[in-house]
């Protein structure tokens, strides 16, 4: 692995990235270039996409099978990338991989378009948890992030991945994802934004087969002039298949628009979404879009959304503790970010904590 400047690695800490983690397997790359990628276990495989298409023949057939290569202009981007950058995991049948698997992507030069593909394939009975983290360095000041990842999770098996962002004021980013859950298999997605950005638009989707869970976990905090459309799909295909969608939004001058939806079309499907924003300044907003449609009269779908301000109960309470009123809210956004994410590691819990609670944005209040 090349030698990463100290300015860099302060990056990559923003993102959870940090060399000092044990884990599994690494993938690291600026720009077009991979600089570090390795395995310290058996029971997995990580490959460059381009090394991986080379290796397996059957790999090009399975690409752009979930995210349609015609999806809308930026998948179209991406597909026609004259540079393949990306990686391929494959956790093999039965292993259950105790270390997570950290990955990130950084944008080093002003003005580039970084195109991503990655492929995600856990075997029958097998367990991955994936770390992916997507920054800007912090002398960029403009750029754009284009991504597709594609999860294939078989019968049995689970997969946690935890996305975390920290890009820029003048960043632009379009990830496209959707994973297919097996039967009586399991995905849990999280996803953290903590700063600035020019736009951001994603709406991974997830389809469940028969017994089979989804579990959409997202933390935002949007400053001002950041615009962000973020939102989860969750089509329950099987028999007795079930999802979860909760997010916590927080806008401080920032445009956010949080979407939901769960689609139920068989017996005994369960699903429950809970969208919360709280509202700091009059700049910005909030749109919560939960939706729900059932295509079985034996389905239990519910939602739930809320936006607000601080309260000024909780705001009186604190400072007559003593607290003075900007460190007051400072508290009050830090536990209303804090969700507390199942089938999270307590590490990186407690980074994303640490995380939240050293957002520089959180000064501007």
């Amino acid at each position: 692995m090349r030698e990463l400047d100290d300015t860099t690695k302060e990056t990559l800490k923003k993102v959870a990235y940090d060399e000092s983690q044990e884990r599994s397997a690494t993938f690291l790359a600026t720009d077009w270039e991979v600089i570090d990628l390795h395995s310290a276990t058996q029971a997995l495989e990580i490959l460059p996409i381009k090394m991986a298409l080379e290796k397996y023949a059957w790999l090009k057939d399975l690409m752009f099978t979930l995210v349609p290569k015609e999806k809308d202009e930026y998948v179209k981007k991406v597909a026609s990338s004259d540079v393949l950058l990306g990686y391929f995991i494959r956790v093999k049948a039965g292993e259950k991989v105790a270390l997570p698997v950290y990955t990130c992507y950084m944008i080093n030069s002003d003005l580039f378009t970084q195109c991503t593909h990655n492929i995600i394939i856990a075997e029958e009975g097998s367990e991955l948890h994936l770390i992916s983290g997507c920054a800007a360095n912090t002398h960029l000041l403009s750029g754009r992030h284009l991504g597709v990842t594609e999860y294939f999770i078989k019968e049995n098996a689970t997969v946690t991945s935890t996305m975390i962002h920290s890009w820029g004021k003048e960043v632009e980013v379009y990830p496209r994802s959707a994973a297919e859950v097996g039967k009586k298999a399991k995905f849990v997605s999280n996803y953290v934004a903590l700063g600035s950005v020019k736009a951001l638009q994603m709406d991974p989707i997830a389809h469940i087969e028969a017994g089979g869970l989804g579990e959409f976990y997202s933390v935002v905090y949007a400053p001002e002039n950041s615009k962000f459309d973020i939102g989860s799909t969750v089509i329950l295909e099987g028999d007795g298949a079930s999802a979860e969608i909760v997010s916590r939004v927080v806008s401080n001058g920032g445009e956010v628009i949080t979407r939901g939806k769960i689609i139920g079309r068989h017996p005994n499907g369960r699903g429950a979404m809970a969208c919360n924003g709280l509202l700091l300044s009059n700049t910005g907003y909030i749109h919560a879009i939960p939706e729900l449609l059932g295509e079985d009269p034996r389905l239990e779908l519910s939602h739930e959304a809320s936006v607000g301000m601080i309260s000024r109960d909780e705001l009186a309470y604190l400072m007559a503790s003593g607290i003075e009123e900007e460190k007051a809210k400072s508290l009050i956004i830090e536990g209303f970010l804090d969700l507390k994410i199942p089938s999270l590691p307590d590490y990186l819990q407690k980074q994303i904590n640490t995380i939240i609670k050293e957002t520089k944005d959180f000064e501007t209040l």
